[in-house]
């Protein structure tokens, strides 16, 4: 019989040391590499507008994911650049315009999120045991290609991996989760997975049958969904869990 693992990103097994979601260092370095690239096809536009350009785009992508949805990497390129200076978007050529994503990814490497302790050893436990590992993950304004690479180099090894804006849907939406499982051919019964967010992970897993744990962030968070199977306050707790739920079959 088969077991499946699937994993949040940020805030579950991937984050900022505080918790936080966003990166002010990670964020200005975005702003300056952008800058220092669009001031030569514009001289009015000004390292403020970047910002504000960035901050604009990052918030529509939040807003986005309440409503159980993202738009791919590329289309919030284009509403970045648009935000910036709309005459802009008309001058740039679409490899321009995904260099700029390029730019936003250099970033990410150059300021990556750390690692939580207890993330390697779930995904050593789960190789060991011959556990399927998938990762199901709302993305901010980073590509799939950054993350793909980032996480293998780490050595956080998936067999799976689906990321919203690669889609066009997000956590909670069901979609997401059955993309994973059929992939794996593996049934909802025989599943569980570990996230942060009580509405798209704990809710979105529950929704199709799943097992859900909570990561609390220690308490932070409550489950508002009675039928998760436990409440953690990090990942380090991973292992423990798991085998307590193999005993169930």
């Amino acid at each position: 019989m088969s077991y499946l693992i699937t994993l949040d990103l940020w805030g579950t097994i991937i984050g900022e040391k505080d918790y936080s979601s966003v990166s002010p260092k990670r964020s200005i370095k975005k702003c300056e590499l952008i800058f220092d690239y669009i001031k030569v096809f514009s001289d009015t536009i000004t390292l403020n507008d970047v910002i504000e350009a960035l901050d604009f785009t990052v918030n529509k992508i939040s807003l986005y994911s309440r409503f159980f949805s993202d738009k791919l990497f590329f289309d919030w390129l284009l509403i970045f650049v648009r935000r910036l200076d709309n005459n802009l978007n008309k001058k740039l050529t679409k490899a321009q315009i995904v260099y700029i994503g390029e730019l936003i990814d250099r970033a990410f490497l150059e300021f990556p999120p750390i690692i939580f302790d207890g993330s390697l050893k779930l995904i050593e436990f789960c190789k060991k045991n011959q556990l399927k590992i998938g990762i199901i993950s709302n993305t901010g304004f980073n590509s799939p290609k950054v993350y793909r690479n980032w996480l293998i180099n780490e050595k956080i090894f998936y067999d799976e991996i689906v990321l919203s804006n690669e889609l066009g849907i997000a956590k909670p939406d069901k979609k997401i989760f059955y993309y994973i499982l059929n992939k794996l051919g593996i049934p909802p019964r025989n599943s569980i997975h570990f996230g942060d967010n009580p509405v798209a992970d704990i809710m979105g897993a529950n929704a199709i049958g799943m097992s859900s744990v909570l990561i609390s962030k220690n308490n932070s968070k409550n489950p508002i969904d009675s039928k998760n199977f436990m409440t953690i306050d990090n990942i380090n707790k991973s292992v423990e869990v798991l085998r307590k739920w193999l005993d169930l079959f």
